[in-house]
């Protein structure tokens, strides 16, 4: 905290932010955490989108398109939907099955990433002969790659 006190107090509200933080309280984050899932991502007139609402590991590779998929969701409920309140709640019913699995595979695969020494090696030797028969990349990664949003069907409130 100290050195993130020292170089954060020329910046506000960076400088408020850690001040008003214990050492015990600050979390980091490294590049295969996942942030824990938001229990709700809208309040009145207020609606969360991409890595405000959901944000997976960047194992994923999938960040900016879960943003966009739900940016033009969001778009479709509101467009089709007139009270607020039910275009907020019928997005977040559409959207939060998809990026809940996306985040878990992506947590699936941290886990395979922090193999030991001797599981890193046998899979170095063997990935190459599993890449030529059986590991095909549209069947691996096909349902997230292949997600389509129909733009002209109607959304019907949740």
């Amino acid at each position: 905290m100290r050195i993130l006190r020292e170089r954060f107090a020329g910046d506000v509200p960076g400088r408020d932010l850690l001040r008003g933080t214990g050492d015990d309280e600050l979390l980091t984050f490294g590049g295969l955490e996942i942030l824990p899932s938001v229990p709700t991502w809208h309040r009145g007139r207020m609606v969360l989108v991409g890595d405000a609402a959901h944000a997976p590991s960047s194992s994923s590779g999938q960040g900016a398109s879960l943003a966009v998929e739900s940016a033009v969701q969001l778009a479709r409920c509101l467009r089709d939907i007139p009270d607020v309140g039910s275009a907020f709640a019928t997005y977040e019913q559409l959207r939060r099955g998809r990026v809940e699995k996306v985040a878990a595979q992506a947590a699936k695969t941290n886990s395979q990433k922090s193999m030991g020494p001797v599981a890193t090696r046998i899979t170095a030797l063997l990935m190459p002969l599993a890449t030529r028969t059986f590991l095909k990349p549209e069947k691996m990664f096909g349902w997230t790659h292949r997600y389509r949003i129909d733009w002209d069907a109607p959304v019907v409130p949740a």
